[in-house]
């Protein structure tokens, strides 16, 4: 998993005057986090410190829980303002301290073209939604190399508190039920959480098969684990009775399953699922066998005052370490161990200094504890500080609708490269000098803090399926080019091939086809070496394709990173299909991947761009081959069918110009990854098409071909 790990959020320390909180939960709290801190620093071994979350969900579950049923039974009723007022004084200090402080570190320090997506990432995690914005863009992934956001650890937060929105109204209402009916509460409460605790462990089965990524940092699919947490208070009575034996046992074995769970899980381990079941039962038996006056020895180990000091600091130090380590990948990608170590360090000082200086003095202000309506109000002034400056970072970015990355006039992009002299030849020469337009500009378009945003027009339209995805497009909705066309083509791959449909519809209008888009994210055409809902997508387009009221007169398809030459076959395979109906199959060569040679490794072109805005020199690459090309040309070879090379367009005369530009004709190549902008692909529209003609594929002449740049049409078409 790459994802963050989950804070301690419910495990609170006890107001003064109440009794201790038990010495074995501060123990695992201080285990979970130390999970956590050494697999987000890279600690060897560590490979299922990211189950920390499991971990801190049940401690959670367990904590709230045993606060509501107390309230509950004491009063015979629970009061929100004082459950809310209690959760505004533990959590939001510290949350909003830490928000406040990464909104400004990440306007000073990241590209201001990430600036936008932080600010909206911000307002999310204030609000308790940023898991849900998570899971929505790993289900819509696009880019290659995508950072993780500087407040993305805050996902386990927003689980944490729509359960306290969604719990405590489910007991008021079993005790409205209860109070009704005349039933007893404990029973009706257990009943009520184990349907809860079933539906969502197999929903997370479920969904962790589909969709993982998404899985993740849903709700729906992590609540069970709270429940198990919530579940053992209600069972106390029974728990409690477990002879000394018995609990030294099942502690034993809770602290063996929890550090089974950090040295064989690791990330190609789906998850959450079925494999979450092992720390989620394992955190819960060291509690069950705690619920005993008595304890057992190894619940006295875990209360060792080491131990509890680092369970006091874990929360901070979970909202602190992981925006900390972020940025110094951003800065210095290639720090070494000793250095996050020490960044690591600073974060134990930092959630220190936050536990005695804003948590406890605030938490247990007399002027916040003496009511709920000032506890609340403070919470939500807190909440509309990191907002506003949410806000205003997302209100200060750049855009691709500000007037310098506006339209595109002239000979500009690809069109600049080529010699006007050969546009009617059979074919297209260089310019004499291609150094002469690849030099540098004072406004390149698009503006290259926003380059990421210039995306194809299929994807505008929401014509790219998603990863989880495995419904094939709605025909009407994505097929571009003329729609009265004689010509059928089907339009298949992952993005790299998406990335095309701006010059497909342009070529399409012109030589009367129906081009009909079937992308799929992350998922070339290949039927082996993806993921399960690639296959499955797949398998169905090809038994689509090969229906012959659905039959293509010509399938087009390319593929990105990561698809060796051997699965040529597999391809092949699923083509077969559509070219026993009598379809032609072409394949686009991929794009190759810039990597800026005067930069930090993992630096993107435009990110470059956007840093060396005075001179451009660093950002320029190493001419190098797309790994995607040896594939299709396995392909091109097996079906004898042609490949469309466009490299020469993409990077010229590499030897000449010692190496790839960043910019061509005044604009950006490439946005994340190597994926090309909107803006160069739909400059490079002449040139496949000529490249096209010139393979048998398009029947216009090279001298009809249009060499105006062509615009995409409105949005909905």
């Amino acid at each position: 998993m790459t994802a963050a790990t989950a804070p301690p959020t419910g495990a609170v320390s006890p107001a003064p005057g109440t009794a201790r909180l038990r010495g074995d939960i501060e123990g695992l709290r201080a285990i979970a986090v130390l999970m956590v801190l050494a697999y987000h620093v890279g600690l060897p071994g560590s490979g299922g410190g990211f189950a920390g979350v499991d971990v801190f969900f049940v401690i959670s579950g367990y904590l709230i829980t045993s606060q509501l049923v107390r309230e509950a039974r004491r009063d015979g009723r629970i009061s929100l303002p004082r459950f809310y007022a209690r959760r505004a004084r533990r959590l939001l200090p510290a949350a909003s301290l830490v928000l406040v402080v990464t909104t400004l570190a990440g306007w000073l320090l990241l590209p201001r073209g990430r600036h936008a997506d932080l600010g909206t990432e911000v307002l999310a995690a204030t609000g308790y939604v940023v898991n849900w914005l998570l899971a929505w863009r790993e289900v819509d992934y696009l880019a290659e190399d995508q950072n993780p956001s500087l407040v993305q650890h805050y996902w386990s937060l927003s689980v944490e508190e729509q359960f306290y929105v969604v719990w405590p109204l489910l007991i008021i209402a079993v005790l409205w039920l209860v109070r009704r009916q005349q039933l007893r509460l404990l029973p009706l409460l257990t009943l009520t959480l184990t349907v809860v605790v079933l539906a969502s462990f197999w929903w997370s089965v479920v969904r962790t098969a589909a969709s993982p990524g998404e899985a993740y940092f849903a709700t729906t699919t992590r609540v069970w684990q709270l429940g198990v947490g919530a579940l053992l208070v209600l069972l106390t009575s029974r728990l409690e009775r477990l002879p000394r034996t018995a609990r030294t046992v099942l502690a034993a074995a809770g602290v063996a399953g929890i550090a089974l769970t950090l040295v064989t899980v690791d990330t190609a381990t789906p998850w959450p699922g079925s494999a979450a079941a092992l720390p989620t039962l394992a955190t819960a038996a060291v509690i069950a066998a705690g619920l005993h006056p008595g304890g057992s020895p190894v619940g006295r180990l875990l209360g060792v005052a080491p131990l509890r000091l680092v369970g006091g600091l874990s929360y901070g130090l979970y909202l602190w370490h992981w925006p900390l380590l972020q940025l110094l990948a951003e800065r210095v990608p290639e720090a070494g161990l000793p250095v996050r170590l020490c960044v690591a360090l600073l974060a134990v000082l930092l959630s220190w200094l936050t536990l005695h200086l804003v948590e406890n003095p605030l938490r247990y202000s007399p002027a916040l504890t003496r009511s709920p309506r000032p506890a609340l109000l403070a919470g939500a002034a807190a909440m509309a500080t990191s907002a506003a400056l949410a806000a205003a970072l997302v209100a200060s970015a750049p855009s691709l609708e500000e007037p310098d990355a506006g339209a595109v006039p002239g000979s500009v992009g690809a069109l600049a490269l080529v010699d006007p002299a050969s546009r009617d030849a059979a074919q297209l020469e260089l310019v004499d000098d291609p150094g002469a337009v690849t030099g540098q500009v004072d406004r390149p378009v698009p503006d290259p803090a926003v380059a990421d945003e210039d995306i194809s027009l299929a994807y505008r339209e929401g014509c790219q399926v998603s990863t989880s995805g495995t419904e094939l497009p709605d025909e009407q909705d994505c097929t571009f080019g003329d729609p009265d066309g004689d010509v059928e083509v089907a339009v298949v791959g992952d993005s790299k091939m998406e990335q095309w449909s701006s010059a497909l519809h342009a070529i399409g209008v012109q030589e009367g086809w129906r081009v009909r888009f079937y992308t799929k994210s992350a998922c070339g055409f290949v039927a082996e070496g993806r993921s399960p809902e690639c296959h499955d997508y797949n398998r169905m387009l090809a038994r689509h394709l090969g229906e012959p009221e659905h039959a293509p007169d010509l399938v087009l398809t390319s593929v990105g990173q990561g698809y060796p030459a051997e699965l040529a076959g597999s391809m092949v395979d699923l083509l077969r299909p559509a070219t026993d109906q009598g379809a032609r199959v072409v394949l686009v060569a991929d794009t190759p991947l810039p990597e800026p040679r005067g930069v930090a490794e993992g630096v993107s072109s435009f990110e470059c761009l956007d840093q060396h805005r005075e001179d451009i020199t660093p950002c320029w690459s190493p001419a190098a081959p797309a790994s995607g090309t040896r594939l299709l040309t396995e392909v091109a070879g097996r079906l004898d069918a042609p490949l469309v090379e466009l490299l020469p367009w993409v990077c010229p005369a590499p030897e000449r110009l010692d190496g790839c530009a960043p910019v061509v004709g005044g604009v950006v190549v490439n946005r994340q990854g190597s994926h090309l902008t909107a803006t160069y692909v739909r400059s490079l529209t002449p040139v496949l098409h000529h490249e096209l003609t010139r393979l048998g594929v398009t029947t216009t002449p090279p001298e009809e071909i249009s060499w105006e740049l062509p615009q995409d049409p409105a949005p909905g078409r």
